[in-house]
């Protein structure tokens, strides 16, 4: 099952922290759009999903 990002909880106009953290780099964001996870990379470590401080992303 993949990681998803649910965009209603996502605010806009920030730069999403969990860029940074994921150490596969599975996560991306242009400008200040919603993060997007390339699922050929995430490998499912749950560091987004559990220290998202907006709770955006879901397994």
């Amino acid at each position: 099952m993949a990681i998803n990002v649910i965009n209603k909880l996502c605010p806009e106009n920030h730069r999403c922290p969990m860029v940074r953290a994921c150490p596969k780099g599975a996560i991306a964001q242009e400008g200040y759009l919603a993060p997007i996870i390339d699922s050929s990379k995430c490998v499912e470590c749950m560091i987004c999903v559990n220290n998202c401080p907006y709770g955006a992303f879901e397994k």
